[in-house]
C-alpha cells in the first residue's frame, strides 16, 4: 500500500506541475495572446529624448558586393559539388535537380548596390529570364561567360569568389 500512496502522490505533483505550467502558457488578456511588457518610458528615457525613442533596427538585406560575391561563392560551391556528387554516383538526378533549382532561384535573388558586381549580376539575371527553366544550363558557354564576369567583377570590388570543393582539390 505504501508504493500506491508513492505513485498517487507522484501522480498529483506532476498534475499540479502540469497544470500550471498550462496555466502561465495561457495567461493574459484572454485572447490567447501572451501580455505585452510594460511599455511605459522609466523617468531617465523621458527627461532624455534620445533614450526614449530606440534606434530602429535595419532589416533590409545587406547589398554590398562582399555579401553578394560571399551569396555567389556559396551558390557555385553548391553547383560544383553537385555536379561531381552526380558524377561520382553519390547524388540521384533528384536531388542533382533539387540543388540546381536552388542555385538557380539563388542566382534570380541576388541584390547588390556595388557599381562593379551590379551590371555583371544585372546581365546574368537576364539570362535567366531569357532562359526560363526550373535550372540553369551552368555547361553552356553563355553561362560561364555571365560567372566569370561575375567573378571578375566581384575581385575588381575585393571580394572574391572561392568555391570549396568537397571533392578533389
Amino acid at each position: 500500500m505504501g508504493n500506491l500512496r508513492t505513485v498517487r502522490t507522484s501522480v498529483v505533483v506532476v498534475a499540479v506541475l502540469a497544470t500550471t505550467a498550462l496555466a502561465g502558457c495561457s495567461a493574459g488578456d484572454g485572447t490567447g495572446t501572451a501580455p505585452s511588457p510594460s511599455r511605459t518610458p522609466s523617468a531617465a528615457a523621458a527627461a532624455d529624448p534620445e533614450q526614449a525613442t530606440p534606434e530602429p533596427v535595419d532589416m533590409d538585406q545587406d547589398d554590398s558586393a562582399a555579401a553578394t560575391c560571399g551569396q555567389i561563392s556559396a551558390l557555385e560551391t553548391v553547383a560544383h559539388n553537385a555536379h561531381v556528387g552526380l558524377s561520382r554516383g553519390e547524388l540521384t538526378q533528384a536531388q542533382f535537380d533539387a540543388l540546381a533549382a536552388s542555385v538557380r532561384f539563388g542566382f534570380e535573388q541576388l541584390v547588390t548596390s556595388d557599381a562593379k558586381v551590379s551590371p555583371a549580376v544585372d546581365w546574368a539575371q537576364r539570362y535567366l529570364e531569357q532562359h526560363p527553366g526550373p535550372t540553369i544550363d551552368d555547361t553552356t558557354a553563355d553561362w560561364e561567360l555571365r560567372v566569370r564576369t561575375i567573378r571578375t567583377a566581384c575581385t575588381e570590388s575585393g571580394s572574391n569568389i572561392v568555391v570549396s570543393a568537397k571533392y578533389g582539390g
